[in-house]
């Protein structure tokens, strides 16, 4: 298939004048998609279809209006927003500094690790650096400074987000013990997550569990699991919060399955870090750490003994630090790219914050808000009855997104100068991502021209994205949004039908 070059389906899309028709589309692609969405399982939900050409064509329109909970394609604004705002090499800066002063190389202070909001410190996408050249990085800063001890502690600094609640009050409660569920702060390890490794336990028992990574010495665990019966329903969660280092297992899970990794939220990521650093530095890195480690509450009040829940004197103020030096995170673009390609939560949603800050607001959750409208109205989209941003990832029901709004999303990302970042993030069928297992028996050629990203939970299923047409004409691009809600059914149902409305959609630009 020839390849379209994206500069040219930005010129075109943008040379287009465009609007919804107000009639019905007499297209192949809108009998089929009116024909499966008469069948079930899509019969008796509520399906939302927009897909127009770059030449100005509508090609599907069903409910194009109507706001829908978009899921995790909330992640394209979020995205399109934070390349758009903070530019495509834009990187997280996390700072080294201390307190007090050095000494004959020993540190008569605390070390602070001033987080920058960097979502990938410890992660595990692809974007992110390995954790020992990142520790290793700073502790080639001590070591220039001639620093050998620290006679204080290493302190995880997260106050430049400086919000009590990093996760969103729009989430539900049994979504916030997941590691999808984590909330990002100013400063991060292993994207705020912990996995437990779960065995069954004999009949009625509790099942037995371990803490996998991170090690997280100062949490308790309340385990107020069963085991089930053989064939039984694996319905384990975990509870977790800010408020007290106390974790509970609970739920069933059937004595006949194996073990697995049961992935979980860790509430305290700045202090994680710090004790993973401190350990870095005395077994590792050969500098020695009197004080052990702690973090900074959004007070501003040091913490080192989460069980007592006490906390100490106030941290230093960040202007009175004497700085080290500093790390970098992998460009947004990179960053960007894991977001949408493995649609990870947790960099949406520190997307998002850090759009806010950029903005002169708060990283809370009501500045968030005013700062993704406000950015999506500087770029001429109307958002009245047509989008409500709640969150960064889409994990909210409060989101409400309409299929037109989306396309028109779409089209004006393809006129800035991020458009090639924010198109090669996009998954494609067959490739690394959440489309890793869809159409597996499509031609390459099929694959290669669907460019979309997902977006799923609970009763909900949407795609939006682009289709390149296969004879490489820019004009034929189709910019399309797929949206489902109220739709229970499993997911192995909804499969045929989602892919057979993008197969009808991409029929219509295939074989010109």
């Amino acid at each position: 298939m020839k390849k379209t070059p994206l500069l040219l389906i930005s010129v075109a899309l943008l040379l287009t004048a465009w609007s919804a028709t107000a009639g019905i589309p007499r297209t192949e692609a809108q009998k089929s998609i009116e024909h499966i969405r008469g069948q079930e399982p899509l019969r008796s939900a509520l399906v939302g279809v927009l897909a127009v050409r770059a030449d100005g064509d509508t090609v599907a329109a069903l409910n194009f209006r109507e706001k829908f909970v978009p899921a995790s394609n909330m992640k394209l604004l979020t995205t399109g927003l934070a390349l758009h705002r903070l530019g495509a090499d834009f990187r997280f800066e996390t700072k080294l500094a201390y307190s007090g002063e050095i000494v004959e190389g020993r540190l008569q202070g605390d070390l602070y690790i001033v987080g920058g909001g960097d979502p990938t410190t410890g992660a595990r996408t692809d974007c992110a650096e390995a954790l020992s050249k990142t520790f290793g990085t700073w502790a080639q800063l001590l070591a220039d400074a001639g620093i050998t001890a620290i006679d204080g502690r290493v302190l995880g600094d997260p106050r430049i987000f400086g919000d009590m609640t990093p996760q969103s009050l729009g989430w539900t409660f049994d979504d916030l013990g997941c590691n999808y569920g984590a909330g990002p702060t100013g400063l991060n390890f292993f994207e705020n997550a912990q996995n437990f490794y779960i065995t069954p336990g004999s009949a009625g028992a509790p099942v037995n569990y371990r803490v996998q990574y991170p090690d997280t010495p100062w949490m308790r665990y309340a385990n107020h699991t069963v085991t089930g019966s053989a064939r039984s329903s694996n319905t384990l969660y975990y509870i977790n919060s800010t408020l007290a280092p106390l974790g509970e297992l609970a739920g069933s899970f059937p004595i006949d399955r194996r073990g697995y990794t049961l992935e979980c939220s860790n509430a305290y990521g700045a202090h994680t870090c710090a004790y993973y650093f401190h350990n870095y530095l005395s077994q590792e890195a050969g500098v020695e750490v009197t004080g052990g480690w702690g973090d900074i509450t959004p007070r501003g009040e040091v913490r080192t003994d989460l069980s007592s829940g006490a906390v100490g004197a106030a941290a230093a103020a960040p202007e009175a630090l004497t700085q080290l030096g500093s790390s970098f995170s992998a460009p947004l673009s990179e960053i960007v790219r894991d977001t949408n390609g493995d649609s990870d939560n947790f960099y949406a949603e520190t997307l998002l914050k850090m759009i806010s800050l950029r903005s002169g607001l708060t990283a809370g959750a009501d500045d968030c808000q005013d700062a993704a409208e406000a950015g999506l109205r500087a770029l001429g989209l109307r958002t009245d009855n047509a989008c409500q941003q709640f969150d960064g990832s889409g994990l909210s029901r409060k989101n409400y997104v309409s299929p037109d709004f989306f396309v028109r999303f779409l089209r004006k990302m393809t006129t800035l100068p991020v458009w090639d970042a924010f198109f090669a993030s996009l998954p494609t069928p067959g490739a690394k991502g959440t489309l890793e297992d869809r159409f597996p028996k499509a031609a390459q050629d099929f694959r290669d021209r669907i460019h979309m990203k997902t977006g799923s939970m609970n009763g909900v299923r949407c795609f939006s994205g682009y289709i390149l047409a296969a004879d490489g004409d820019p004009g034929h691009t189709i910019v399309f949004s797929l949206l489902v809600n109220n739709c229970p059914a499993s997911s192995y149902l909804m499969v045929p039908p989602m892919d057979a409305i993008i197969e009808a959609l991409a029929a219509e630009n295939g074989n010109l």
